[in-house]
């Protein structure tokens, strides 16, 4: 969550994997972001600095730093840095804010899924590397996956939004058959999270649901399915 998940935010969550960002690794996506807070948006407003000090911040848990970057170097940078620390790279191409997309991050590379590819392919080179992406698109899910897969991407963070609302189970279960995959959208209570990785999502994540209750993931972590132990 843009604006909240930093480590302040992430230590509290009793998440096997916290998720960090979506932080920018460049001065473009910087500039984007102070954009952004101008029109009311919650963003962070550090460069690769500002997410060292997140991660330092962080403790020994296992984390994924989400990045923004309008450039290639940008990620090269923070894959190397996030690899110093044995954590896992995910690239944003699911960011649909404006400021961001008009430079060449977020969504924009879902619909440019050749500089996506690239980026994967460098970046997981160096790191292991997740792309979190967003559902709902007249896109091919299933062939930009395997592009992906091929190009090294270990998992896709998969925002399985229906445009209106809900979850799009059928999307997950079709990509899963591809790679792993992590379910996100309406994780809002045990049935909803068991219902994402029965449709063959390794893992579920959740977002606003924690804001709301301070004790979520705890609560999930009850269901044996939800709690079960994961290999990537």
């Amino acid at each position: 969550m843009a604006g909240i998940n930093n480590a302040d935010f992430c230590r509290k969550q009793k998440a096997a994997l916290v998720i960090l960002g979506g932080f920018n690794a460049d001065k473009k996506a910087i500039e984007a972001a102070e954009k952004a807070v101008r029109r009311g948006r919650k963003e962070f407003l550090f460069g690769i600095d500002g997410i060292e000090k997140e991660i330092k911040k962080l403790g020994k848990r296992k984390f994924a730093v989400n990045v923004r970057s309008s450039s290639l170097e940008g990620y090269l940078e923070a894959a190397e840095l996030v690899e110093s620390y044995n954590g896992i790279l995910e690239v944003n191409a699911h960011c649909r804010q404006p400021e961001f997309v008009e430079i060449g991050c977020g969504e924009w590379l879902l619909f440019n899924s050749e500089k996506l590819v690239e980026i994967v392919s460098r970046v997981s080179k160096i790191v292991p590397t997740f792309v979190k992406i967003r559902g709902g698109h007249e896109l091919d899910y299933e062939g930009l996956a395997k592009k992906l897969f091929d190009a090294g991407c270990l998992t896709i963070h998969l925002d399985a939004m229906i445009p209106g609302g809900g979850c799009d189970y059928p999307l997950i279960e079709r990509i899963a058959k591809i790679g792993n995959v992590i379910g996100n959208n309406s994780f809002v209570d045990i049935e909803s999270g068991e219902k994402i990785i029965r449709s063959g999502a390794k893992m579920a994540s959740a977002a606003r649901a924690a804001l709301k209750d301070k004790n979520f993931f705890e609560k999930m972590l009850k269901s044996p399915l939800l709690s079960q132990p994961v290999e990537l």
